[in-house]
């Protein structure tokens, strides 16, 4: 985890803290002059690294509340940018916060309160020493924006409310409408109620309660829960002067519980607020900041080099499961052949045990492998042509006609083929179609099975394509040959 390093700025100094587990460490209080910002400046080089968090508390703030048609997109972002420029021009650091939508009407309207830091050279120079130093600002921050968020997760007590609460730059009164911020008043000079200045702070709520009913965000006679968050002491200090009206029903809170819930494990000291603001902006995500997006390019640099290396560890813990899982396997693998080897071994022992218990042999091993390979030679020549002949006279038989004038048969691995020569009768050869016919006939029977091949290799007359078939009245003294050729599966 990065260092985180919150600052508060009020209208007289900047103040560093350190946030680590927790605790609220403060690191420096630098005055609004030009040692101050030196000094901070010095600061900042020596702590190099970390991420800062300006949170400002100041009295030059601006609320505006207006209702819009409800886009989203890149039209979202263009019309809150062109109506935060128009509302406050002059200053940079502004922001728009949605409080709520309207649905009542045919068009769906969205309802904003437009806020920003109407003073901006009160924190220019301090934002100056961040943009020289490169360091990483994740936004800027007002105390009404922290306690806007404070109140939503904590669930508020009441539609309307007032929360008064003491920092270093005075009484912030902060005005709650339906759980959203709606108005925010700064009191300088009231950072803490004692007898000298109960008074006053009661004063100032009903300065402001006058306000808020004068801008209608008030109903005229409607209560007003106003919540004080301080000590017991401020608190018995500021009751006896406070206006017990109607409208206003005063509640004490004390900071310690609140601070607890939170998860704040710094002490608190009096009724100062700040330890737990500066905390609350440093465990919540999400809480809407005043920077322009200039000012957070540190930050975003630092962000895109956060994914560059988490990416790259991620990468890293990929190859070492993957190298692993390849090292398990490979000595599961080493570990199989070592076990095969020794397997082997052991049954080459066995069948030599084996082998040294039977009986010599009369003969060597060499001529005993040379008999039997002469003995399968003259197994093979050992062929008979008889189930090759048997075949052929079946086929005579079928077609009488036909003379056997000459054999050539031959026994070859795995089949027994040959050739057989056949003469035709003399009257035949004057009827080549008779001719033809009575070979197809023979070629047919010689194909049935056992026969896995048999085709003619002469015909009894000469067949062209460009010549047809004619029965010849020239008498031919010579007998028309046929032969044959066809082979035979040889028996196991």
């Amino acid at each position: 985890m990065p260092t985180r390093h919150l600052l508060y700025l009020d209208a007289n100094a900047l103040s560093s803290f350190r946030w680590q587990q927790g605790h609220i460490v403060p690191t420096g209080h630098y005055t609004a002059d030009e040692a101050g910002i030196k000094a901070f400046a010095d600061a900042v080089r020596r702590t190099s690294g970390g991420l800062y968090t300006l949170l400002v508390d100041v009295v030059d703030e601006g609320f505006h509340a207006d209702t819009l048609p409800s886009v989203h997109g890149p039209d979202r972002a263009a019309m809150l940018q062109r109506k935060r420029s128009q509302t406050f021009f002059g200053t940079p650091l502004s922001g728009a916060l949605s409080i709520g939508h309207d649905r009542s009407g045919r068009r769906h309207d969205e309802h904003f309160l437009f806020l920003a830091l109407t003073r901006p050279a009160i924190v220019e120079p301090w934002l100056q020493v961040l943009r020289v130093a490169h360091a990483p600002l994740t936004g800027i921050h007002t105390v009404a924006l922290l306690l806007d968020r404070l109140v939503q997760r904590l669930a508020a007590p009441a539609e309307r409310c007032l929360l008064v609460t003491l920092t270093p730059a005075g009484m912030r009164q902060t005005f709650i409408d339906q759980g959203h911020l709606r108005f925010s008043r700064l009191a300088p000079g009231l950072h803490d109620i004692d007898a000298d200045t109960a008074s006053r702070c009661a004063g100032e709520i009903l300065k402001t309660h006058s306000y808020l009913v004068s801008q209608r965000m008030l109903p005229r006679n409607s209560p007003l829960p106003v919540y004080l968050l301080c000590d017991a002491t401020a608190y018995r200090h500021l009751a006896p002067t406070l206006d017990r009206a109607d409208e206003r029903r005063y509640l004490h809170v004390e900071l310690a519980p609140l601070a607890q819930r939170i998860g704040l494990q710094s002490p608190l000291k009096g009724s100062d607020a700040l330890p737990l603001l500066l905390h609350w902006m440093a465990r919540e995500s999400g809480l809407l900041q005043l920077a322009p997006a200039i000012e957070r390019r540190a930050f975003r640099l630092w962000q895109t080099r956060q994914a560059i290396v988490g990416t790259g560890v991620a990468v890293f813990a990929a190859a070492l499961l993957f190298a692993g899982k390849l090292w398990y396997e490979t000595a599961s693998v080493k570990a199989d052949t070592m076990q095969l080897r020794i397997n082997t071994v052991t049954l080459q022992a066995h069948l030599s045990r084996l082998q040294a218990e039977q009986p010599p042999l009369p003969v060597s091993l060499d001529d005993l492998r040379r008999a039997l390979e002469g003995f399968d030679q003259l197994h093979s020549h050992s062929a008979s042509p008889r189930p090759w002949l048997a075949h052929l006279s079946a086929a005579l038989d079928a077609q009488p006609d036909l003379t056997l004038t000459r054999i050539h048969w031959q026994s070859e691995e795995g089949r027994r083929s040959g050739d057989a020569q056949l003469s035709l009768p003399v009257a035949m050869a004057s009827d080549r179609r008779a001719m033809v016919d009575l070979a197809e006939r023979f070629l047919a029977d010689l194909a049935r099975p056992p026969a896995t091949t048999a085709r003619v290799t002469r015909m009894p007359v000469e067949l062209q394509s460009d010549r047809a078939f004619r029965s010849s009245t020239t008498a031919d003294t010579s007998a028309p040959v046929l032969e044959v050729s066809y082979s035979l599966q040889a028996e196991p």
